[in-house]
């Protein structure tokens, strides 16, 4: 016989409902970051904390300071052991992020019940966070700023709990945290500043809080001294660093950190202002209500303005001088401004019209802002125009591609901006250069050319991308223009075009050809196929060498053909014999590169020359002395 009360399985359902509440929305912030979490490819700052974690742990505290790197360690010291057991593809290099964004989450729920918030305010605090686009965004970043968000929240839950308490494992968790916090991102400093002057300022306005305050200034002054070791090596590196960012004036800094707290960076630009409007007012809101609550709404609503506006307005302030102003850096500060946003709904209930007007004001402002936050998501997950970086995999399709069909040492990839991000999708053979070797070099991207027609590199691909800050003046271009290389292909490959360089440095005839055509014109040379092969979507490198015939050239063009053992056409390149490089005399030489097809039948393929003038109609072909409409060149082969 059942003897439990009536209801009872439902009272213990409600009694739990909270506990059930809060897991429903931790699961729900793991599958927001996990999902499509290596759909978009790595950015720049990504890939580099993926090879700057190759090194030891002594190899990455040297390098921090040797490199003047502007991050500390705390978030590589994490992920080196974790991509070792973990692999290293962008699933697994971003999942500690994901880890810690959903840690920052949970512990922002456990603030707000210690601030004193009621449940509902709590878990839409815990709702804004788990939706925000600008969280999730950084949950699916494979940098430091989830981490960041979490230690920081934690620093803060643990500071209340030490203040509140007054007990020394509380103190010395406080302690702990709060270091580990400063050696995950230097401005971290900022929000430990903002909860020093809300304990000094609660002190001089409450006298029960004074007692706290020598206390709270020992535990500072521990975490300090700790971390002061680490400070002094890397004073330099944080004083003299040039920024990545800007130096924005103040309500255009107050319009870009709000909008980007509420609706990330998924938005378009011309939509930020109204966003951050409408943050602003659900502050205001939040701001009023508190402000003439309880004094616990009014500790909080301080606590709460020292977490989330104090570090904003120093880094704004500090990025006045140099520009160093960006919204990633803002990210530990999620966490305050949702719980300032959700208590838009706690606080005082005002008597009269006003209660309801604010109340619906609220509500709509938050169901507007609910809206755009799954719109902006959508466009974080699906819209490639907001995507991070894109074709990178292309890019490096594209360049095992047109590498292949000589030997590795006999090609190099040469980066016009020296981005790691390519390193990490391009894993073939071929050797990586930097052109110009470091910013606006131009003597240096003429020595490095020169050192590569030395080392008898026949073929290089070129992807230019936009690099104001490294090469504002095609130093690239203009150096290998200046060389024995030519350019004999180029291809939009995602965001970059890519450029392709063929030369014969040291050049010799490898296979003698003796074609002289009736202008005068004689082919009698091929070189650069000895050791190539076809390659389905590749490309056929090679140099041809004559002699230029006694008049003008005109408008010649000489057409190199590859034709099927069917005698069908399978790729051509037609040059004028005005951009073949002039040598001692009448010695003159050019460069081709056929593109192959993606497919090609097994069989022997004839490479063949035709001299034709194309200002005729019906493109007529000059004959050779023998009488031949072409020359053929070499065969090639392609097993099956």
């Amino acid at each position: 016989m059942d003897t439990r009360a009536p209801w009872s399985g439902e009272l213990h359902l409600l009694k739990n409902l909270p506990r059930l509440i809060a897991i429903g929305a931790l699961l729900a912030a793991f599958l927001l970051r996990v999902y499509r979490l290596d759909y978009q490819e790595l950015r720049g700052d990504e890939a580099f904390g993926y090879f700057f974690v190759q090194r030891t742990y002594a190899g990455m505290i040297e390098a921090t300071v040797a490199l003047a790197e502007p991050h500390p360690v705390g978030s590589y010291f994490v992920l080196k052991p974790w991509l070792s057991l973990a692999g290293d593809d962008e699933f697994a290099l971003r999942f500690p992020s994901v880890w810690f964004g959903v840690l920052a989450i949970a512990l922002t729920l456990r603030l707000a019940l210690r601030l004193g918030f009621r449940r509902a305010t709590t878990f839409l605090a815990t709702l804004l966070l788990t939706f925000s686009p600008y969280a999730v965004w950084h949950s699916q970043d494979g940098r430091m700023y989830s981490m960041s968000m979490a230690l920081t929240v934690a620093a803060v839950w643990l500071g209340v709990e030490t203040l509140q308490r007054q007990r020394g494992r509380w103190g010395l968790a406080y302690v702990a945290v709060a270091w580990l916090a400063l050696h995950t991102h230097y401005y971290i400093a900022f929000a430990l500043v903002a909860l020093t002057l809300f304990v000094a300022t609660r002190a001089l306005f409450v006298p029960n809080a004074r007692s706290s305050l020598a206390r709270w200034l020992m535990w500072q002054m521990i975490v300090a001294a700790l971390y002061l070791p680490w400070l002094l090596s890397v004073v330099g590196i944080i004083g003299d660093y040039g920024g990545n960012g800007d130096s924005p004036d103040f309500w255009s800094m107050a319009q870009r950190s709000l909008s980007v707290f509420a609706m990330g960076e998924s938005i378009p630009a011309e939509q930020r202002t109204a966003w951050a409007v409408a943050a602003g007012l659900l502050l205001a809101i939040a701001v009023l209500r508190l402000g003439a609550g309880s004094s616990t709404d009014r500790r909080s609503l301080w606590l709460l303005i020292c977490y989330f506006a104090l570090p904003v307005l120093i880094i704004w302030w500090s990025a006045r001088e140099r520009p160093i102003f960006n919204e990633r850096y803002l990210a530990f500060s999620a966490p305050a401004f949702a719980l300032l946003v959700a208590a838009a709904f706690d606080g005082r209930r005002f008597s009269g019209l006003r209660e309801p007007l604010l109340r619906s004001a609220a509500l709509l402002l938050l169901a507007a802002l609910l809206a755009g936050m799954t719109l902006s998501l959508y466009r974080h997950y699906a819209d490639p125009a907001y995507s991070k970086t894109r074709g990178w995999r292309e890019l490096a399709a594209a360049l095992e591609r047109f590498s292949a069909g000589l030997p590795a040492e006999q090609v190099r990839i040469a980066q016009n901006f020296p981005d790691p991000t390519l390193w990490y999708y391009y894993r073939g053979a071929v050797e990586h250069i930097v052109l110009p070797p470091a910013p606006h070099d131009e003597t240096g991207a003429r020595a490095a050319v020169d050192a590569l027609a030395e080392a008898d590199v026949r073929r290089i691909l070129l992807p230019l991308q936009p690099a104001t800050n490294w090469d504002d003046r095609d130093l690239a271009v203009a150096a290998l223009a200046e060389s024995p290389y030519d350019r004999v292909y180029e291809e939009r490959v995602g965001v970059w075009q890519l450029l392709i360089y063929a030369g014969q440095p040291a050049l010799r005839v490898e296979t003698g050809i003796t074609a002289l055509f009736e202008n005068g014109f004689l082919l009698h040379g091929i070189s650069g196929l000895e050791g190539q092969r076809l390659v389905p979507g590749g490309l056929l490198t090679f140099a041809l060498v004559g002699m230029r015939p006694p008049g003008d050239v005109g408008a010649l063009k000489l057409s190199v053909q590859l034709l099927n053992s069917d005698g069908t056409l399978t790729a051509q390149q037609d040059l004028p014999l005005t951009e073949w490089r002039r040598g001692n005399g009448r010695t003159m030489a050019r460069s081709y590169g056929l593109r192959l097809p993606t497919e090609l039948s097994p069989g022997v393929y004839r490479l063949i020359a035709v001299l034709y003038d194309p200002t005729f109609d019906g493109l007529p072909r000059i004959r050779t002395m023998d009488g031949a409409e072409a020359v053929e060149l070499s065969t090639l082969r392609v097993i099956e």
